[in-house]
C-alpha cells in the first residue's frame, strides 16, 4: 500500500496529476491511490482538487521540510554542534519525543521537527494546534553543565532567539509576552515549552519545543477553535516563505543564544526587555486561586514580572498574563 507520505512527494508542486499517472509512478492502482487521497483530506486536513480530464492536485503547493536543505542553511558553528536532525511526517509531540530520548542518553545538539502534531503541548499542558505541513513544530535537546539553578531565565533566552529571526525576516515589531509567548500585533505567533530534567545545582537536560506560525490555514477546522487572536509570518509579510530556510535561520539563532549563555546573560535580559510588549500596559495575571490586575513594570534580574497592583510593586515567578481588554483589541 502506498503512503500518503509518498503521495504528497509528487503531489506538493500543486501541479494536477493524473490518477493513470500517479498509479503508474507509486506501482499501485488508480483505486489505491484514491483511497490514499480520501485519507490524506480525512487525516490531514489537506483539500485535494480532482478534476475529470486533468487528475489531482493539491489546493495549494506544499513545501515539505527536507533535512538536506536545512543542513545546507547551518551557518558553520551550528552545524558542528548540532547531532543530528529527526523529520517526522507525524508525530503526537516533538517534545515528548525528545524527553524520551534524553532519558535514553541521547546527545545534546539533537533537533526533531514535525511536519504535523497529533498531541501538540502547549503551556500549561494545553493544546498546541498542529495542522499539517505549513507551520514549524520543532523541539531541540540541549544538555547544560549547570541546573535549574542558573537556567531560570532559560525560556526568555529562547523567545529571544525566536525574536531575532523573525526580526531578521523583516517582522521588526515582533515582541514577546512574558515570558515567553511572541506576539505580533497582540496577535499570537509563536509558542515556547521547556522541560527540564537534571539537579538543581547539574547537570540538566532542557528539551525546548517551539511552535511557530508559518502560514496556517485558517479554514483549518482546528485552527477555527483557537479561542485566542493568532497570525502567520506570511500574513505579515505579505509573501511566501522558504519553510526550509526559515527552519534553518530559527535553528541557528537558537544555538548562537545558547552559546551566549551563561557569559551573556546580562545582555540577553536587555535584548529582551527591548522585545517587551507588556511593559507599561494595564494587565491581568492569573495565578491558580486569584487573578491580579495592575500595570506592567518590565521584568527584575531573575526574569520574573514586576507588577504594579494597588501602590505596590508585586513580584510574579509564575501566572498566565493578558493584556486588559479595555485597554487593548487583542
Amino acid at each position: 500500500m502506498v503512503s500518503a507520505q509518498e503521495l504528497l512527494g509528487i503531489l506538493a508542486d500543486g501541479k494536477y496529476h493524473s490518477g493513470t499517472d500517479l498509479g503508474h509512478e507509486l506501482g499501485v492502482s488508480r483505486a489505491a491511490v484514491w483511497k490514499v487521497i480520501q485519507k490524506i483530506e480525512k487525516e490531514l486536513g489537506l483539500t485535494v482538487f480532482a478534476v475529470k480530464g486533468k487528475g489531482y492536485r493539491l489546493q495549494q503547493p506544499l513545501e515539505l521540510l527536507d533535512k538536506n536543505k536545512i543542513l545546507e542553511k547551518l551557518n558553520e558553528k551550528t552545524a558542528k554542534q548540532l547531532s543530528n536532525i529527526e523529520i517526522f511526517f507525524e508525530i503526537e509531540s516533538t517534545n515528548q519525543y525528545l524527553n524520551n530520548k534524553s532519558l535514553d542518553g541521547a546527545p545534546g545538539g539533537l533537533i526533531v521537527i514535525a511536519e504535523q502534531q497529533s498531541k501538540g503541548i502547549g503551556r500549561r499542558g494545553r493544546g498546541w494546534v498542529s495542522p499539517f505541513g505549513c507551520n514549524l513544530y520543532l523541539s531541540l535537546l540541549w544538555r547544560f553543565p549547570y541546573g535549574a539553578a542558573q537556567l531560570g531565565c532559560l525560556s526568555l533566552y529562547i523567545a529571544v532567539a525566536i525574536v531575532r529571526t523573525l526580526h531578521k525576516v523583516g517582522i521588526k515589531d515582533a515582541g514577546v509576552k512574558w515570558p515567553n509567548d511572541i506576539y505580533w500585533k497582540n496577535k499570537k505567533l509563536a509558542g515556547i515549552l521547556l522541560e527540564m530534567r537534571g539537579e538543581l545545582s547539574g547537570p540538566s537536560a532542557v528539551v525546548m519545543g517551539i511552535g511557530l506560525n508559518i502560514n496556517m490555514p485558517s479554514s483549518n477546522t482546528e485552527t477555527k477553535n483557537i479561542d485566542q487572536a493568532w497570525i502567520d509570518v506570511q500574513t505579515i509579510l505579505g509573501r511566501a516563505v522558504d519553510r526550509n530556510e526559515f527552519t534553518a535561520k530559527v535553528i541557528n539563532e537558537l544555538f548562537d543564544v545558547l552559546n551566549e549563555i551563561p557569559d551573556a546573560q546580562n545582555k540577553l535580559l536587555e535584548e529582551w526587555k527591548d522585545m517587551d510588549i507588556l511593559k507599561g500596559q494595564n494587565i491581568e495575571v492569573t495565578f491558580s486561586n486569584k487573578t491580579i490586575i495592575g500595570e506592567a513594570l518590565g521584568i527584575n534580574k531573575d526574569g520574573a514580572l514586576l507588577l504594579r497592583h494597588n501602590d505596590k510593586d508585586i513580584i510574579c515567578h509564575s501566572g498566565d498574563v493578558s493584556i486588559r481588554r479595555d485597554e487593548s483589541n487583542d
